[in-house]
C-alpha cells in the first residue's frame, strides 16, 4: 500500500513538471522559430533547425507524458459515428504521410457509443506507428465498422512489419524501437480501449505488413452483456 500510495505521488507530481515544462517549450519554439525567419549565414540557420528540432523533440515527449498521465476515469460517451473519428484523425496525418510518399484510406462507417476525443488520440497513435512502418509508395488502410453489438477500427499497413520478440514489448511503457518515440503511444491507445470496455489486438508479420484491431463495446446494452 505504501508503495502504491508512492507510486500515485510520483506519478502525480510528474504530470505536474511535464505541465509547467510545456508553457515554456511552447515559448521557445516560438522564438527560435521567429529567429529562423531572419537573415542568417548558413551554420546560424542550421544551428536554429537543430534547436527547433530538438525543443519538438521534448514537446512530443512531454505530450506523449501528459496523455498518458491523465486520469482514465474521466470519460465522456455519446454517440459517435465512426467515420468521423476516422476522417477527422487522417486529416490531421495526411500531410506527414504526403511527406512520406504514404497513402490514407477510410472504408466502411457506423455509429457506436464512444468518448470520440479519447479514440481520436487511441486511432491517431496507431495510424501514426503505420505510416511510420510504410515504405514509399505504400497505403494504410483504416476501416471502421459496427457489427453484432461491436464497434471497431481496423488499421492495415504493409510495412516491414514487426518481429516477434518485439512484439512481445510493444505496449510496455518506454518501449519503443524509434528514436525520437516514448514508447506510449501504444500503451496509451491500449488504456482507451480498456476504458471503453473494448481491447486493442496487433497481428504482424514481417513479411506483409502489420494489422491493429480496435474493438469495443457499441452500446452500453452491450457492455453490459459482456461484463464480467
Amino acid at each position: 500500500a505504501l508503495h502504491e500510495s508512492r507510486a500515485r505521488s510520483l506519478e502525480s507530481v510528474g504530470a505536474k513538471v511535464a505541465h509547467e515544462i510545456k508553457n515554456p517549450l511552447a515559448a521557445i519554439a516560438g522564438l527560435v522559430q521567429l529567429l529562423a525567419r531572419g537573415k542568417h549565414d548558413d551554420k546560424t540557420l542550421e544551428r536554429l533547425r537543430v534547436i527547433e528540432s530538438e525543443v519538438g523533440r521534448i514537446e512530443s515527449v512531454v505530450r506523449d507524458y501528459l496523455a498518458f498521465s491523465r486520469p482514465l476515469e474521466v470519460v465522456t460517451v455519446a454517440s459517435t459515428p465512426l467515420a468521423g473519428i476516422a476522417d477527422d484523425v487522417l486529416a490531421l496525418l495526411d500531410a506527414r504521410a504526403h511527406k512520406r510518399g504514404v497513402t490514407l484510406r477510410r472504408e466502411g462507417d457506423g455509429v457506436a457509443d464512444a468518448d470520440a476525443q479519447r479514440l481520436k488520440e487511441a486511432l491517431l497513435n496507431v495510424i501514426d506507428n503505420a505510416v511510420d512502418a510504410s515504405p514509399s509508395g505504400a497505403e494504410v488502410l483504416v476501416r471502421a465498422s459496427v457489427a453484432d453489438g461491436v464497434a471497431g477500427f481496423v488499421v492495415t499497413d504493409h510495412g516491414s512489419g514487426i518481429a516477434a520478440d518485439v512484439l512481445a514489448r510493444v505496449g510496455t511503457p518506454y518501449f519503443t524501437t524509434k528514436p525520437s518515440g516514448t514508447g506510449l503511444g501504444i500503451v496509451l491507445a491500449r488504456a482507451v480501449l480498456q476504458q471503453h470496455g473494448g481491447r486493442l489486438d496487433i497481428e504482424s508479420d514481417p513479411r506483409r505488413g502489420t494489422v491493429v484491431t480496435l474493438t469495443w463495446p457499441a452500446t452500453p446494452a452491450a457492455r453490459e452483456s459482456e461484463a464480467p
